[in-house]
């Protein structure tokens, strides 16, 4: 479905007392789409945090919003990338949604200027959005976010969150029930940049160490395997699972990061992947496929914030071409790639797979609603690259030396 709308037609909507249901909750939807629209100066496409608000079979559509403001002519375009919805709207300029007039804000809204970032889980994020009632640099600030794997992120400079931390501290000064306190509490908390969840925590340790070794993983799995792991240790030593938490520090996490490098040896984690020996042959064909895969991939990281995963596949397609280029003639049938490199695509391409599950945006340039074809050809890919692997390479790698 696709809609054509001027903002101007919903004034005054909100005071009609005969005034629809489904008129007000659109109304609001799509204001909020001109307030994220218009919160940032980046041209182009991009990704927001605001949920699609499509119900497909009942069950919430997982998408959220991408979208582009253009000023000549003055329009709006959204999209969700996972079901296709979309629409255009006009009649925003100058509106009280329009956050798009300059400020010293704005001036600093470019990557290099954002000294501060926040991650907060998405109910606390929507908890902001719908019970606080904002200035405009804490619109800009709550409006230009992006979603990541673990929530939405933030950013701005220090005068953006001193402005918003003193909003919620008074929602948590004046919260009706403790709950309510608890909540806003940890919203502030968040906000000021003080411990997270252990979870939370412990997951962005062993990522981090991960990418030492030029390994990427999904979050989701990075924390089912810490789970795993002090679930493991608590019935060994007969202790709860809290007080194994409470013994294992950022250092024992790291120990874990690397014994799983050790576990994914087929991958060389930290081997620099031009040096190792090219010994899987590969048809040409899925070499050219590979690379198409890889470079929609890397889009799909860019547009959800992934700077580590864009880098792993932006530095496997580096190698493809280092290797075509290396060889000593036009390539015939197959072309030799170092396994620990398809390996690494594989589970790469798996992961990014996952993400497109759970609702991550894809590429502006891909048409609408094929999110869930492109996390099939990941996934397929991924598998192809795995047999290739299996068969022709060796458990553990070869050695540079071999």
């Amino acid at each position: 479905m696709f809609y054509v709308t001027d903002l101007r037609h919903f004034e005054g909507v909100d005071f009609d007392p005969d005034a629809p249901g489904p008129a007000l909750r659109f109304a609001r939807y799509l204001r909020r789409v001109v307030l994220a629209a218009t919160a940032s100066p980046e041209r182009g496409p991009r990704a927001t945090a605001l949920a699609c608000r499509r119900r497909p079979q009942r069950a919430p559509c997982p998408g959220r919003l991408v979208v582009e403001r253009q000023d000549v002519p003055s329009q709006i375009n959204w999209r969700c990338p996972s079901c296709g919805e979309a629409g255009q709207i006009d009649g925003w300029q100058g509106s009280e949604f329009d956050l798009s007039a300059s400020s010293t804000s704005d001036a600093k809204t470019g990557a290099l200027a954002h000294t501060k970032r926040v991650v907060l889980p998405e109910t606390s994020y929507w908890l902001v959005l719908d019970a606080v009632t904002l200035d405009r640099e804490c619109q800009r600030l709550l409006y230009r976010a992006r979603p990541v794997a673990n929530g939405v992120e933030l950013s701005g400079d220090e005068r953006d969150f001193e402005e918003l931390e003193g909003y919620v501290a008074f929602e948590a000064n004046n919260a009706l029930t403790k709950s309510a306190q608890r909540k806003w509490d940890d919203i502030f908390d968040r906000l000021q940049g003080k411990p997270r969840d252990w979870l939370e925590h412990s997951t962005e340790v062993v990522l981090e160490e991960l990418s030492h070794f030029g390994l990427v993983a999904a979050r989701e799995h990075v924390a089912g395997m810490i789970r795993q792991h002090i679930a493991t240790l608590a019935a060994a030593l007969g202790l709860t699972e809290r007080s194994v938490q409470r013994q294992v520090n950022d250092e024992d996490l790291r120990g874990l990061a690397r014994q799983a490098a050790i576990d994914l040896a087929a991958e060389q984690p930290g081997a620099d992947l031009l040096s190792q020996p090219r010994n899987v042959p590969v048809g040409f064909q899925t070499v050219a496929r590979l690379v198409t895969a890889l470079a929609e991939a890397a889009h799909v990281r860019v547009e959800n914030g992934d700077p580590v995963g864009a880098h792993g596949a932006l530095q496997i397609l580096s190698l493809l071409g280092q290797v075509l280029y290396d060889l000593p003639g036009p390539p015939k049938d197959v072309v030799l790639f170092p396994q620990a490199a398809l390996a690494r695509g594989a589970r790469l391409l798996s992961a990014t797979a996952e993400m497109l599950h759970q609702g991550a945006a894809v590429s502006p340039d891909l048409p609408s609603g094929s999110a869930a074809g492109l996390a099939a050809a990941f996934a397929q890919d991924a598998e192809s690259l795995r047999e290739l692997v299996e068969k022709h390479g060796t458990p553990s790698g070869p050695t540079p030396g071999s």
